[in-house]
């Protein structure tokens, strides 16, 4: 029989974006010495299914399954994908901003057969926009090539360009919790918690993907949020894995080492002149900040805003309702279809 995988995208009113991606998806090719059924799943997080068109647009090899999940939240969005593909033997989560080169589908396919991983993931590539400040390009923030060596042992990963084994998603489960509603880091928390069931998360360099960095990224203003939400995210994660004195004090640990290192790192740059290091020592500062906040529970609801399609701006969309920190609230259990996750049913 065939090996069936899911290719699992998530998106919010951003039409130019997964057309781009939807293409990019369908041109994929597979392993020659492979036997896969391969299928698209997108999961539309506007109650009014403004992906439809783009969808139906979407031609191609691979058949696409689509459906609405009209509780706002990145961790909802997610865990209905994560329901769709229930029944393949993995599925490959990928952001709806980003595009997959030629022979990325392939690649990530063989690496996960030949490594016999239970999680594969692979690296972002940011492309720039022309006229970004130049420190971007010193920067590794918008791009993750070349951290790990392809057959890495890693203890995370996250959904921008994963493939996670049918096994995984069955043994961890809920998998997103909407404690992240906003601020990102449901992935991070779930992959956390993939590791410490003993699954094998490893990496591939030969499979990366491209996302599109909008203007509005990169400024230093949204470095600075996005090291603050990293921390705070991190923090929060490992304690609602953990809930105790012993997961708060490592946590605290963790930040202080952090902020430490943030000094280091600056000092090293002014004394060596090297902008890489100063640009280290920014996001590892707020990104320690970042964990003493998260420790409190207290994050920045990031996706509250979205960036437009074109690169310009934030703009509020409809997930609005200001941005800015603040404790990261529970989805009433009640209220959403998929916000079956107490914290009693979390390892």
């Amino acid at each position: 029989m065939s090996t069936s995988v899911a290719i699992a995208v998530i998106t919010f009113r951003r039409p130019e974006l997964l057309a781009g991606l939807l293409g990019s998806l369908q041109a994929q090719e597979l392993p020659a010495d492979g036997d896969y059924a391969v299928r698209i799943v997108v999961v539309d997080n506007d109650a009014e299914g403004s992906a439809a068109e783009v969808i139906a647009a979407a031609a191609g090899p691979y058949p696409i399954e689509s459906a609405i999940e009209p509780e706002p939240g990145i961790p909802f969005a997610r865990e209905k994908s994560v329901q769709l593909a229930w029944n393949d033997d993995a599925l490959i989560f990928v952001d709806d901003d980003e595009v997959a080169p030629a022979g990325w589908l392939a690649t990530l396919l063989g690496a996960w057969e030949t490594s016999k991983a239970d999680v594969v993931t692979g690296p972002v590539q940011g492309i720039l926009p022309p006229d970004a400040p130049a420190w971007n390009r010193y920067s590794d923030v918008h791009s993750s090539l070349g951290k790990h060596a392809t057959g890495d042992v890693l203890n995370k990963a996250y959904t921008n360009n994963t493939l996670v084994a049918q096994r995984v998603y069955h043994a961890v489960t809920p998998a997103f919790h909407p404690a992240f509603r906003y601020t990102g880091s449901s992935d991070l928390h779930f992959f956390l918690r993939v590791h410490q069931a003993g699954f094998r998360i490893v990496w591939c360099e030969e499979a990366p993907i491209q996302e599109d960095v909008p203007a509005s990224r990169t400024t230093l203003r949204w470095l600075v949020r996005r090291a603050f939400r990293s921390g705070s995210g991190d923090s929060i994660s490992r304690v609602l894995i953990r809930p105790g004195v012993a997961s708060t004090l490592k946590a605290l640990a963790y930040a202080l080492a952090r902020i430490a290192s943030a000094f280091g790192y600056g000092l090293g740059g002014l004394v060596l002149v090297r902008k890489t290091y100063l640009l280290k020592a920014v996001r590892r500062f707020f990104s320690g900040i970042g964990s003493l906040a998260g420790i409190v529970g207290i994050n920045h609801d990031e996706y509250r805003e979205r960036h437009r399609p074109d690169g310009g701006d934030a703009v509020p969309g409809d997930l609005a309702g200001g941005a800015g920190a603040g404790s990261a609230e529970l989805a009433d259990p009640g209220s959403a279809p998929l916000a079956d996750h107490p914290d009693a049913r979390l390892p």
